[in-house]
């Protein structure tokens, strides 16, 4: 067993009621390729100190105009903690990071994105930028812009949680990403409900054809693991795959 490593970033708020300063850390869910029940991925997740929940954290952060902030210190602290815990040989599982648009098109998130990726030895085309779907776009053009550019500086663009939010199909054929994330709705009651396996068959085989990966996201029964795989879910993430937590070392086999 590795021994656990935990890196905290703190983040001053003028207003914070729980804390004078925010600290957070991450913690990674597995993602699994449900073809082959093959490890692709992890995704980094956000956690405060005193809240659990990173929607709040982000919340928090918006009230008093420290979402860039927040945001752009999570997505390079994601990369260092992974970083951190790569082998020194083979080829690193993906790590896939959450984004919100706002602050792709920030002109200072570029430039300290491509100064960390001089630093570490994770490569780009092992990073997955999982736009948050929970934004309103207010620049389509110059967000197509970045991502193209991203895209062909090797990272790959994925779309959030579709299905949660009412933009988020016309997001899905704007902006052309390489990779979608069903949102958990899909999965609950999954089981007794035949309109969501079609609808699953569906968009997994319409995807296909566009040459975007699908990931199933809230995969909680083993139930829910099988019509995944009997619709042709290519991967896979939720608790019966595996709970977020602390990286170790032997966690990132390569």
């Amino acid at each position: 067993m590795g021994v656990a490593m935990k890196i905290v970033t703190k983040l001053q708020f003028s207003s914070l009621q729980i804390s004078e300063s925010l600290s957070f850390s991450h913690v990674f869910q597995p993602i699994f390729s449900l073809q082959d029940d093959k490890l692709y991925g992890y995704e980094s997740l956000l956690r405060g100190k005193n809240i659990q929940n990173p929607e709040v954290l982000f919340a928090l952060a918006e009230q008093q105009d420290k979402l860039y902030d927040l945001d752009i210190s999570s997505v390079l602290q994601s990369i260092i903690t992974f970083d951190a815990h790569l082998l020194t040989s083979g080829q690193a599982p993906y790590l896939s990071v959450n984004v919100f648009p706002s602050s792709l098109l920030k002109p200072s998130f570029l430039w300290m994105l491509e100064g960390l990726m001089r630093k570490v030895n994770l490569p780009s085309n092992r990073i997955m930028l999982e736009l948050n779907e929970a934004e309103t776009v207010q620049d389509l053009t110059g967000l197509q812009e970045m991502v193209h550019y991203l895209k062909s500086a090797g990272f790959i663009i994925a779309l959030d949680d579709l299905g949660k939010g009412y933009s988020s199909l016309r997001m899905a054929l704007e902006l052309q990403p390489d990779a979608i994330k069903l949102d958990r709705y899909f999965c609950i009651d999954l089981e007794h409900s035949l309109k969501k396996q079609r609808f699953l068959d569906w968009i997994v085989s319409y995807f296909k054809e566009e040459g975007i990966s699908v990931t199933l996201e809230g995969i909680e029964t083993h139930s829910q693991l099988d019509i995944a795989r009997q619709v042709g879910v290519p991967y896979g993430q939720g608790y019966i795959l595996g709970r977020p937590q602390p990286l170790i070392k032997s966690h990132i086999m390569k």
